[in-house]
């Protein structure tokens, strides 16, 4: 609701600007200081706020982003009425149920997995509020339509104000739904229940002398003053309610950084802004600094057999792939987790913050703690396992008859289906999600060029492209910067072909015939993207025009990818085995190591703080000092493992993790722990 030039005070949609836009400073401060908002979720942390959002949601006054642990978006349409009738002879009243029904229909699958809350803001004292909150807190309680009105009917249960706001809502349901509103296949009466177990009513006190919830906001604040005082605290709110009467005009979009820009230079700001402070940065280390390393933390033996894959650490907790079985240890002691579970596939299973999905016989999926080993949830049956992934909160997962379907990974619940057409006999791969698009690949029988990509959106499922890619089947594809580089060869052919293609709309950008053969996967570094060829070159492109930057030649032969480091790029090369760091830009030799004899290296850097390492093929583990550019103390010997069967270890926080080739489970610390 905007306010114009010569309006009342309160707007002809019943919310009041004066009441609107204060409420918009609370808001505001929940964002600022990173506190969860009421009826968007305890666990859930706002991260932005859309004034007037009716071009999104049908509910126009506020659109509250948020996101979890995981990532999972969690997002709350608010209504502002400063004292709503909420009967069925109020014109006003209906308009805003007609926009509670219509955000019903159409987000009704994120709202039954627990993603989208309706909220109605209302300034108190509104005697209607306590009433609203009895059957909102019931219908949640109950479960489903039925169960409520049932229980609502029961002698007693509800006092007379209780019966009352109900039946005048009931009333209101009707009467927006003869006014036009979506009655999504529904009764009055189960409109009427899925309305109340999805809103939330925020009962506010923002006027009048000294209101509590002003005064909240104002200790909110505090921390984030240049002197926490009170009136510092006073001084930024009123600067906030400014600014959301100005949002709210625009339909503004604020994020906490757009909010942060908007308040620089405030007296009662400090001079480094609101933001966090940063960690203090990690000293120099010389030599002496690293004495000692690498350390063994732990090691583990008798648990895995040989040839066991490389394991994944998630949290605190490492998974181990043996055959098709899954083994979970602690990352911390190497202690295990729980005993070793049978799996209907030897895939890496996806793993969605402390659930664990397992695939199981018949083609099922087990949600499982990941530190327990218990199951948690219902499981996905009939599904191709094996191409299972999982990413802030939902699980993707194809069916056995070529559709992908999307899963809210906490309760089970479906969120879509896509099917492409013609239907393939299987997709290829597991899906790829990247930002809110889900990369999908799937065969074309009889076509030239068997190999069709599409993106999808997250949340919807729908296709962002107007049509699929189809190509010829990858060796490599990676997305980096709204860009999806793809590498392909012919049979037959001689040096592969790169292109580029536009992300959000799957246009060709470029593409590139390559005098030589790729090693590994192509590397992003800022705007542009390395990739490292066998024969020892290394070669740098523009990934927006597909401009040719600069190769060079830094060994006779290579196999692992380059690793980006600030302006520079860390090779690890095969023959001779040594370290080298290129400057990003050019592609000029900063420095490299002195080569050894026996010590072609097999595994791309792991840095850890000033410090690189690599393993090499006879199992040595050797480190240089990125400040000096000397050799480090410390070398490991006994690393040896089948790269071709268990992949490439894995180093986190300054931690390498590693399975050996007689099924050791080691853990060696590269750095000191900051």
């Amino acid at each position: 609701m905007n306010a114009t030039a010569g309006a009342s005070p309160y707007s002809t949609g019943g919310g009041g600007t004066v009441f609107e836009h204060h409420f918009g400073a609370v808001l505001l401060s929940y964002l600022l200081t990173r506190t969860p908002v009421p009826g968007l979720g305890d666990h859930v942390t706002p991260v932005e706020i859309r004034f007037q959002a009716r071009a999104v949601a049908a509910v126009d006054d506020y659109l509250v982003t948020g996101l979890t642990d995981k990532g999972t978006t969690h997002r709350m349409s608010i209504a502002v009425r400063r004292r709503p009738k909420l009967t069925p002879g109020d014109p006003l009243s209906v308009e805003l149920m007609k926009s509670f029904l219509l955000t019903l229909r159409q987000r009704w699958t994120l709202m039954t997995a627990g993603r989208w809350q309706l909220a109605l803001a209302v300034a108190a004292p509104y005697p209607r509020a306590a009433s609203l909150q009895a059957l909102t807190t019931a219908a949640v309680a109950a479960g489903s339509a039925g169960v409520f009105h049932r229980r609502v009917a029961e002698p007693g249960r509800l006092n007379k104000s209780d019966r009352s706001a109900l039946a005048n809502l009931k009333g209101l349901v009707a009467a927006a739904v003869s006014a036009g509103a979506p009655d999504a296949g529904c009764t009055s009466d189960t409109l009427t229940w899925r309305l109340l177990a999805h809103l939330s009513v925020l009962d506010l006190r923002l006027e009048g002398v000294r209101p509590p919830d002003r005064t909240a906001a104002v200790e909110r604040l505090l921390p984030v003053t240049a002197r926490t005082e009170a009136a510092d605290g006073d001084a930024l709110f009123s600067r906030l309610r400014e600014f959301a009467s100005d949002c709210a005009p625009a339909g503004a979009t604020v994020t906490r950084e757009s909010l942060l820009r908007a308040l620089r230079g405030l007296s009662f700001i400090p001079d480094e802004g609101t933001a966090p402070l940063p960690k203090p940065p990690r000293p120099r280390r010389g030599r002496a600094a690293v004495r000692g390393l690498p350390r063994p933390l732990w090691s583990c033996s008798n648990r895995l057999r040989p040839g066991a894959c490389q394991p994944h650490l998630h949290g605190d907790a490492l998974l181990v792939v043996d055959g098709y079985v899954l083994h979970a240890f602690d990352a911390v002691s190497g202690e295990p987790l729980w005993g070793p579970k049978p799996m209907g596939h030897n895939n890496q299973p996806p793993v969605d913050g402390t659930t664990v999905f397992l695939s199981g016989m018949g083609n099922t999926l087990r949600p499982r703690d990941i530190r327990s080993g218990a199951e948690t949830g219902p499981r996905v049956d009939h599904c191709a396992a094996a191409q299972a992934v999982c990413d802030r909160g939902t699980l993707y997962v194809p069916d056995l008859q070529g559709a992908l379907h999307a899963y809210d990974a906490d309760s089970g619940r479906l969120l879509w289906g896509w099917r492409p057409e013609p239907t393939p006999p299987g997709f290829l791969e597991a899906p790829r999600v990247v930002d809110n698009s889900v990369f999908v690949t799937w065969t074309s029988p009889g076509s030239s060029r068997p190999w069709t990509l599409q993106a999808l959106h997250a949340e919807s499922g729908q296709p962002r492209w107007p049509e699929p890619l189809r190509l010829l089947p990858p060796e490599r594809w990676l997305i980096s910067d709204d860009t999806l580089l793809a590498i392909s060869s012919e049979v037959g052919a001689g040096a592969p072909r790169l292109a580029a293609y536009d992300a959000q709309s799957g246009s060709l950008l470029w593409q590139k015939q390559l005098s030589n053969g790729v090693v590994g996967k192509p590397t992003a570094c800022e705007k542009s993207f390395l990739l490292a060829h066998p024969d020892g070159h290394v070669s740098s492109w523009n990934a927006l025009t597909g401009e040719h930057r600069w190769t060079t030649k830094v060994a006779r032969s290579l196999r692992t990818q380059p690793v980006a480091m600030g302006g520079h790029v860390l090779i690890t090369s095969w023959d001779p085995g040594r370290l080298i760091a290129l400057n990003s830009a050019e592609g000029t030799v900063t420095w490299q190591s002195t080569p050894r004899r026996a010590a072609a290296l097999m595994t791309p850097a792991y840095l850890a703080g000033s410090s690189a390492w690599a393993v090499s093929r006879a199992g040595v583990l050797q480190g240089w000092d990125l400040d000096t550019r000397r050799r480090l103390p410390g070398e490991r010997e006994d690393l040896l493992w089948k790269p071709a069967e268990q992949g490439i270890p894995r180093a986190w926080d300054g931690v390498l993790y590693l399975v050996t080739g007689n099924g050791s489970l080691q853990a060696i610390r590269l750095d000191r722990p900051v």
